[in-house]
């Protein structure tokens, strides 16, 4: 490309003609240039002259100066000058030629000589200056040079996923910025391009048209990001129930789930995803212990030792990774086996008057729940035990048992959901100190066997000898 040039004619006695041309200015609305250019005398001498005529300049096929004049050229006399509008090609770009000839010392021309040159190319297209960082709720905008000012429709596209179509407008030839008002099926569009991420890349372009045919596409890259998209998932979507008959036949209510005995199955039915996502995947929480399913569904905890109520979490994630948590409270019913303080014993600890009160402990379970007491005995040289004898509780009864055995007593306590068994021993009948008037001797939780001594629990501890000799 060339902003001036010249050529020479051929030379006749060292004389000859130079043309010369130069860019006065370009008009880009107008696709034009404006040429300056002039026709010199060269060769030879500046102080002597030669006679010459038929002159003529051509330039881009125009005939911009004739003259069949015959006039005393000398080296650097200006034969001719002017201006010349030379219109580019659609994009901007032109080529153009000159000629020029004369008649030198002769009536016929004799000099003639041309050119051709490549005009600076006018900037017709629209290039892109800048356009948003978005998100999917929002109408983006761009903003682009239009040198053409109106010369060529404009399209504005949003290219992604290869789809280089996906979102297009047909704008004003003299604008320059467009927004996309964008329509909820044109942002669906989009979302769908991105159904595992949370961003998606744009490309924005203006084209210059002609008719259909796009002539030049600029283009810049942008980030689009999704807003607003996690699951719709509420507590009204998990549920949970006690999935123990035998524990929901006593506590009446599946709500309540009592200690280290209910079953827990937590049931979540589906959330939904946005915005073109898909669901990928539950997770239950409680008491520490997290699990996992793909879709909706059942979980099963089982049984959980707690005593006080518990938070379940329950957390959705779809394809993009955008999550939604929801609680709920989960009831618990403290419980553990009964447990009982029992008191046998004879009357002065030696009589057959024998007396038992069992004070049974057991859990309340929001009042539902009982205790049954019942006792059988058997002498400890027996192998069998009396029927079960049902009493109340931490209530004292008495019974006649003979204090020359020891008896067996088993005590079983049992409330609605366990039971309980105690070995209780009742001893033989003794004194706590037994005088024996016929031994001379004393027992301590004993009837002494030897004459003349102190014993403890059986075991002679001192005798008569020992005692003298004090």
């Amino acid at each position: 490309m060339a902003s001036s040039g010249s050529f020479d004619t051929n030379a006749y006695s060292v004389r000859y003609l130079t043309f010369n041309w130069w860019v006065n200015s370009q008009d880009i609305g107008g696709n034009y240039t404006d040429i300056g250019w002039n026709l010199v005398g060269n060769g030879g001498s500046t102080t002597s002259w030669y006679t010459a005529g038929n002159f003529k300049v051509v330039i881009d096929g125009e005939q911009v100066y004739y003259s069949s004049d015959r006039i005393s050229l000398y080296n650097g006399t200006i034969v001719a000058s002017g201006t010349k509008r030379i219109y580019h090609n659609s994009d901007g770009a032109r080529s153009f030629g000159a000629s020029a000839e004369a008649g030198i010392y002769y009536v016929a021309v004799n000099v003639s000589g041309s050119g051709s040159w490549e005009l600076p190319r006018i900037a017709r297209y629209s290039n892109i200056s800048s356009a948003d960082n978005f998100n999917d709720e929002q109408n983006p905008s761009m903003s682009f040079t239009n040198p053409s000012g109106g010369y060529f429709s404009l399209r504005a596209k949003m290219e992604a996923g290869g789809n280089p179509q996906l979102i297009t407008r047909d704008i004003s030839s003299t604008t320059t910025s467009c927004t996309f008002n964008l329509s909820e099926p044109e942002r669906n569009r989009l979302r769908a391009l991105c159904t595992t991420s949370n961003t998606l890349s744009v490309r924005f372009t203006i084209c210059c048209m002609s008719g259909s045919t796009e002539l030049s596409a600029s283009y810049l890259d942008r980030t689009m990001t999704i807003v607003n998209g996690n699951p719709t998932f509420s507590s009204s979507n998990v549920t949970y129930k006690d999935n123990n008959s035998t524990t929901t036949a006593v506590t009446g209510n599946n709500q309540q789930l009592v200690q280290n005995l209910s079953e827990l199955l937590v049931t979540i039915t589906s959330a939904t995803a946005k915005k073109s996502a898909s669901i990928s995947k539950y997770e239950a929480t409680i008491n520490g212990v997290t699990k996992l399913i793909t879709s909706a569904g059942n979980i099963d905890y089982g049984v959980i030792n707690s005593s006080e109520n518990l938070t379940l979490s329950v957390k959705v994630t779809d394809s993009r990774g955008n999550s939604t948590i929801v609680s709920k409270t989960v009831m618990f019913l403290s419980w553990t086996l009964p447990s009982g303080i029992i008191t046998l014993k004879r009357k002065n600890n030696y009589e057959n008057e024998t007396y038992l009160t069992v004070a049974g402990i057991y859990s309340s379970v929001n009042g539902k729940n009982t205790i049954t007491i019942t006792y059988a005995y058997k002498k400890t040289t027996e192998s069998s035990y009396s029927s079960a004898t049902t009493i109340a509780n931490n209530t004292k009864i008495t019974m006649t048992k003979d204090k020359q055995y020891a008896w067996n007593f088993q005590i079983i306590i049992k409330d609605k959901f366990g039971t309980i068994t105690y070995n209780v021993i009742l001893a033989k009948g003794q004194f706590i100190f037994f005088v024996d008037s016929k031994k001379l001797s004393v027992g301590i939780n004993c009837f002494p066997v030897n004459e003349e001594s102190l014993e403890i629990n059986g075991c002679q501890v001192l005798e008569y000898d020992v005692i003298s000799s004090w």
